[in-house]
């Protein structure tokens, strides 16, 4: 079988030098190692951190860091409070171990040892053997133990193996290897990464500037829930009984200087250590110059001294002033009492308790009351019980309950013990079995005499309480049925008292009134609190309706917000009364008619003004020259209100006449643009005369007034065309300033459009243009083909002719040379 290696094992002290930034530290252990480790690389990269360490998984460097070596860990022993919550939790909720951890303030593994501890020690008690003994749980020789990151550390022997040395070397290496390539290349890529943030971050604060907004987040998922604009699992509120549309919500004004980085972190613990340093001395500092021999002394002297405070004293809470009050009254219930007894009246004498300084002899009686034992240990028990339960068969089987020790009180606390009674300020006497035994023995129960079994809030009572004066819950009882007891007999007692009671002689009758019977018939059938809301809005809609009532009492001008003239003509009149007998019917039905809309114009400019009557009053009060034309005129002429169903009436009287009036002229329906048409025929025969300051009709003003009249309009039309103009330039800058860098994002947009219109346009000038010349090239393209095959053929044949020269000239070159040489073979021969 082939071994197998297991990576694990118990934590060794491991000796070894390391050296740190040009620093030699001192021997630390195997897990200085892994804490410079969780230094150097964090607490997530488990298996950089792992390969430091010989034989250690990432999962086991992570379980010692968080099950023993974590600062944040409490090692010190199990304090009484921890246990009952710790018990008291298991019961809860078992199993749930890292909760617990939390509340308890220990590791889950620190919680279920101890737990199981606990367990094991009630069995033992149970089973009336030594709670002391040897610890089950613990380790045998040769066994392994499956937890030891939550022990501590074994030490190391001293030789080590090859693999360990070179452990040591490789994190000593590595530990100090603070400024490599590696590092410095880390953190030149941090600063590059942080100046292009800044230069990005400065990019974008000006494009904002100038009303730019630019989506940082990039491309918009298709999938998914975007987290920084949505709300998941949201639920709406459900819409209640109450309409909510008309609140209105005011956000708060959020402080974001508060919300910055070190706002936020607050002061480091480095910082605050300085800061506390340098205070401690300055401190120092201040205390030598103030105060240099015992400053000198303090020095020399290895063990701090220290000064005793003085003592103080409390106050007398009783003077002799009220000392002597108290002495006095005394002696004077002594005297009455005397003088009670003397006279043989029962009365007094039963009325007149004995209050006098000196105490009863049934108190020397008494015995100072014993405080209960701690016979149980309520922890040790609790254990036991939370065993039981877990050793409970199945209920199927039927039978008793689990038999389990009662702890708790009803509030699920634990019983507090009574206190040590004190016999100065608790009443002996005051129990139920007072005339039974008067002598005060010591209480059979464990409560203290004066104190109540019944309330955990019991006071205590006077010393004596001879006429029955404390209230009934400072008693004390020594079980439930004694406290019946004196209940049953407190209200015999009341039922005796009451039977002596002299028979009633007189009977009475109350006959009450109608106005008081129709009060509360009232009141009985109005019981019925109304709700704020509903009555706040039923008030509003009370205001809505009034107001909304009044404003169709106004005129149609009013209502419809239509230009009313801001200076009433009253020329308009006749001179005549409308009763003069000269007019005619007609004549003064318009007389009447006019009055009233003047008597209109005149008081909707006083109660209801525009925007432009209220300027023009503005400029004249400003120039001090105030009119009160429409009050004299209403007080002359006073306003008349009409009720709605007037009006209405009014209004179907007039469109009664409409229709004769459209029957008798044989009018029909107009249309809109008859209506218009009519409109501006009207219109045109209408002029200002500026000289006369009024209208006139044109067909009866002179050329003068006309000419006049255009003149005033132009003037006005270049007057609003100025007004217009220096608000078109006021909007043209706002704009500006808001669309400023959209315009010139537009201009760079818009040339290089045009650029590209300019390169679009040679390149179609030159694809013309080579699409000419290949037209042309195609054409003389076959014209060269062809007189190239003309010069080649014509070349081809001159070479065949002078290749047969050339044969026909080196045939005769051979031929004389032949005769040449026959020539001289035959002179040779002759010689």
């Amino acid at each position: 079988m082939p071994r197998v290696m297991i990576k694990g094992g118990v934590w060794r002290n491991t000796e070894v030098r390391l050296y740190n930034i040009a620093l030699i530290t001192k021997f630390i252990i195997q897990d200085e190692i892994l804490k410079a480790a969780v230094m150097k690389y964090g607490k997530n990269q488990w298996s950089r951190i792992a390969s430091l360490l010989h034989r250690k998984s990432a999962k086991q460097c992570k379980a010692r860091w968080y099950e023993w070596l974590d600062p944040s860990i409490k090692k010190t022993e199990w304090s009484r409070e921890e246990e009952e919550k710790l018990l008291h939790l298991a019961k809860l909720m078992p199993t749930q171990w890292r909760t617990i951890a939390s509340i308890v303030g220990r590791t889950a593994s620190q919680c279920l040892e101890h737990y199981e501890y606990l367990l094991d020690q009630a069995q033992k008690k149970d089973e009336d053997g030594d709670v002391g003994a040897d610890d089950p749980r613990k380790l045998k020789p040769g066994e392994i133990d499956p937890n030891p990151e939550t022990k501590p550390a074994r030490p190391d022997p001293k030789d080590m193996d090859e693999d360990e040395l070179e452990m040591l070397s490789e994190a000593r290496a590595r530990l100090a290897n603070t400024q490599g390539k590696k590092a410095k290349r880390k953190a030149r890529e941090r600063q590059l990464e942080e100046a292009r943030r800044l230069a990005s971050l400065q990019k974008r604060r000006e494009l904002r500037m100038a009303g730019i907004y630019v989506n940082v987040g990039g491309r918009k998922k298709k999938k998914g829930i975007d987290y920084n604009t949505e709300i998941p699992f949201e639920r709406k509120v459900p819409s209640g009984l109450h309409d909510t549309s008309e609140e209105i919500y005011e956000p708060p004004e959020y402080d974001f200087k508060k919300l910055r980085q070190e706002q936020l972190e607050g002061e480091s613990r480095n910082e605050r250590e300085e800061r506390e340093r340098k205070k401690d001395k300055q401190k120092l500092k201040q205390k030598k110059e103030n105060d240099l021999p015992s400053a000198m002394v303090s020095g020399n002297n290895l063990e701090p001294l220290r000064k005793r405070s003085k003592l103080v004293l409390p106050e007398p809470q009783i003077s002799d002033a009220e000392l002597e009050q108290v002495v006095k009254l005394g002696k004077a219930s002594v005297a009455a009492k005397e003088a009670a007894e003397d006279s043989g009246n029962i009365s007094s004498d039963t009325l007149l308790a004995d209050y006098s300084v000196t105490t009863s002899n049934a108190i020397s009686n008494l015995r100072t009351p014993k405080v209960p034992q701690l016979s149980r240990d309520t922890i040790l028990m609790e254990a036991q019980n939370l065993m039981a339960l877990s050793n409970v068969e199945t209920p199927l089987k039927g039978g008793t309950n689990t038999p389990l020790h009662d702890l708790q009180t009803d509030t699920g606390t634990k019983t507090p013990v009574s206190a040590t009674p004190n016999n100065l300020i608790v009443t002996p006497f005051r129990s139920p079995f007072q005339t039974a035994d008067p002598s005060g023995m010591t209480p059979k129960a464990d409560f203290t005499p004066g104190t109540s079994a019944r309330s955990e809030r019991s006071m205590a009572t006077p010393l004596r309480d001879k006429l029955n004066i404390n209230p009934e819950e400072s008693l004390a009882f020594e079980n439930e049925k004694a406290a019946q007891l004196f209940q049953q007999e407190a209200k015999e007692q009341l039922k005796r008292a009451l039977s002596e009671l002299p028979v009633p002689k007189n009977e009475y009758e109350i006959v009450m009134s109608s106005d008081d019977t129709k009060s509360i018939a009232e009141a009985g059938s109005n019981n019925v609190i109304e709700d704020q809301a509903d009555v706040d809005e039923r008030q509003e809609q009370e205001i809505a309706a009034k107001i909304e009532m009044e404003r169709k009492k106004q005129t149609q001008a009013v209502q419809r917000n239509l230009p009313r003239p801001t200076v009433v003509n009253n020329g308009i009149l006749r001179q005549q009364s409308s009763n003069d007998p000269s007019l005619t019917d007609i004549q003064k039905a318009e007389e009447l008619i006019k009055q009233e809309m003047i008597t209109l114009l005149h008081f909707d400019a006083l109660k209801n003004p525009t925007q432009h009557q209220m300027v023009v009053a503005a400029m004249r009060a400003k120039a001090g020259s105030t009119s009160n034309a429409h009050i004299n005129h209403l007080q002359k002429n006073p306003h008349e209100n009409f009720e709605e169903h007037e009006l209405a009436a009014a209004r179907d009287l007039l469109a009664k006449e409409i229709e004769v009036v459209k029957q008798a002229m044989g009018h029909g329906e107009l249309s809109l643009d008859a209506y218009c048409t009519v409109w501006d025929e009207c219109l045109s025969q209408v002029l200002y005369i500026p000289s006369q300051n009024r209208y006139s009709r044109a067909n009866i003003c002179s050329k003068k007034d006309k000419i006049d009249s255009f003149e005033k309009r132009l003037e006005q039309n270049r007057n609003h065309m100025t007004k217009e103009a220096k608000k078109a330039a006021k909007l043209e800058k706002k704009l500006k300033v808001y669309l400023g860098g959209y315009q010139s994002r537009a201009q760079g947009l818009i040339k290089q459009i045009h650029d590209l219109v300019d390169q679009c346009e040679q390149t179609h000038i030159e694809l013309e243009t080579f699409k000419k010349l290949q037209a042309h090239e195609e054409s003389a393209i076959q014209k060269r083909i062809a007189t190239l095959s003309e010069d080649v053929k014509r070349q081809v044949d001159r070479e065949k002719v002078l290749q047969q020269r050339y044969d026909e000239l080196t045939r005769t070159k051979d031929s004389l040379q032949i005769k040449l040489s026959e020539v001289s073979n035959s002179s040779s021969t002759a010689t």
